[in-house]
């Protein structure tokens, strides 16, 4: 009859189910109801992006990558599918797949990453670079954080052009909305992204500077014979490899442009002279990162990240001033943000083991105001009520919980197994609690040395994330 529901109504109903298992981290139970999705539908592509993302939240992100790729395997057509393919894939470190997909959308001619560089693919760019940064590739890393940056300022220039013909054509209501558009350019989310990590990596730099020498020459002295043979055969393969590939590019970016007559000439583009970041990995990386944060906190001031990354640069430059104006910035944004408690922290500490004092007016204020940050109480007192805040609420979040550990080992406040009990007795039923946050703990963890509790960490993960594999 007319109340009858269609043949498809349940399938539907068990993807919008497990859509809300996805909602609230129960990954295991979505999966179930999704494979059920797949088995009575195989040929539905929406059914694989969902699984893949519960399989990526859920750890297996090299697993997430193959279920989406056999979803884009249905429809050649689809560039949504194909590009979300790619991106699951970077973050998989799988990046030879990654440009292989990319690649079926751009044009024949010429280099695949050129061409998503020519029309301005941000979000590839991104996501390679996140890649390159976590294999520790920095010179290439920050090059493609660049070329987003780059993206940006084009955009800048060109409402030059746009204001001409504008006026030109009186199209007064597209001009408006540009100029609207334009005043936020520097705070829209890409480049806020793009401009953050290059500042941390300079930061990271600046902190750790062997972080670059595994680029410099090895030390051969300290090999054996054998060792020191394979080393410069390795090293000999690369670099014939990497030459290799440059010259087969040439050769075929020549023969596209000037093979056939019947080939539309593409337009040359610049040989780039320094593919691996080396110029970018010689600036000044405090000034570097002076720069990003200082944009950072004028066109994105509603982000708590950008005033955590300008009382970052501060302190390193010694302008506890300008780290203690970023504080209170936090604090207005979140109060209770892991980002602030653990930064209050940090300024405390630094001001109690300072060789050299501000200027008498800088030290009156940082004096008159930070107290008020730490409520009046001193630096035992900050922790410890921290530590009994978080205590109280089970609920409360992994990273402050991580936070609040740190600084009762750094203050010395408690003991190490004090510290450890704040993460472990949450069983990690607490908000925030992902593979991201899960690791971080985990390094706290191993950090003070506590095998048995990195054990039971390690198997509460394991239980709350069962897709994830090799923890550690």
């Amino acid at each position: 009859g007319d109340g009858e529901s269609p043949p498809s109504a349940l399938l539907w109903a068990w993807y919008l189910r497990s859509i809300l298992h996805e909602q609230v981290a129960e990954y295991a139970q979505g999966i179930t109801l999704i494979n059920k999705c797949i088995e009575h539908t195989p040929t539905a592509v929406d059914f694989y992006e969902l699984k893949a993302r519960l399989l990526e939240a859920g750890g297996d992100i090299q697993q997430a990558a193959d279920v989406i790729d056999a979803g884009r395997d249905l429809d050649h057509q689809d560039r949504y599918i194909n590009n979300q393919t790619t991106k699951t894939f970077l973050r998989a470190g799988r990046e030879e797949d990654a440009k292989k997909r990319i690649a079926l959308f751009t044009r024949e001619q010429g280099s695949p990453e050129q061409y998503l560089y020519d029309m301005q693919c941000a979000w590839y760019e991104l996501e390679l670079a996140d890649l390159l940064r976590r294999k520790g590739e920095f010179g290439k890393s920050l090059r493609k954080y660049m070329a987003v940056v780059k993206h940006y300022e084009d955009y800048h220039e060109d409402q030059f052009d746009f204001h001409s013909y504008c006026i030109r054509k009186v199209t007064m209501r597209a001009y408006c909305d540009l100029l609207r558009f334009e005043d936020d350019l520097w705070g829209l989310p890409h480049y806020g992204r793009a401009a953050e990590e290059i500042a941390k990596i300079h930061l990271h730099i600046h902190d750790n500077p062997s972080a670059l020498e595994s680029d410099a020459e090895p030390d051969y002295s300290k090999m054996t014979p054998a060792e020191r043979k394979k080393t410069k055969n390795m090293a000999r393969k690369k670099k014939n490899a990497a030459a290799k590939g440059g010259s087969k590019s040439d050769t075929k970016s020549n023969n596209t442009n000037g093979g056939s007559g019947n080939v539309k000439k593409s337009k040359p583009h610049a040989i780039d002279e320094d593919p691996s970041g080396k110029e970018l990995l010689a600036l000044n990386h405090l000034d570097e990162a002076k720069k990003y944060a200082a944009i950072l906190a004028r066109h994105a001031p509603k982000s708590i990240s950008s005033w955590a990354l300008q009382y970052d640069v501060s302190v390193r430059r010694g302008k506890m001033l300008m780290g203690l104006q970023a504080l209170f910035k936090m604090k207005s944004i979140d109060s209770n943000s892991p980002q602030l408690f653990s930064r209050v922290v940090d300024f405390s500490q630094r001001l109690g083991s300072r060789s050299s004092k501000c200027h008498d007016t800088s030290e009156e204020i940082i004096s008159a105001e930070f107290p008020k940050l730490m409520g009046g109480k001193t630096l035992s007192e900050f922790v410890k009520s921290a530590k009994e805040r978080v205590k109280s609420d089970a609920a409360s979040d992994l990273p402050m919980r991580t936070a609040v550990a740190k600084a009762i080992v750094s203050s010395g406040v408690g003991s190490a197994p004090d510290s450890l009990s704040l993460i472990l007795d949450s069983k990690l039923n607490c908000r925030s609690a992902n593979v991201e946050s899960c690791r971080e703990a985990l390094k706290f963890i191993e950090s003070v040395g506590g095998q048995s509790g990195k054990g039971q960490f390690q198997a509460l993960v394991v239980t709350k994330f069962p897709f994830l594999k090799d923890f550690k």
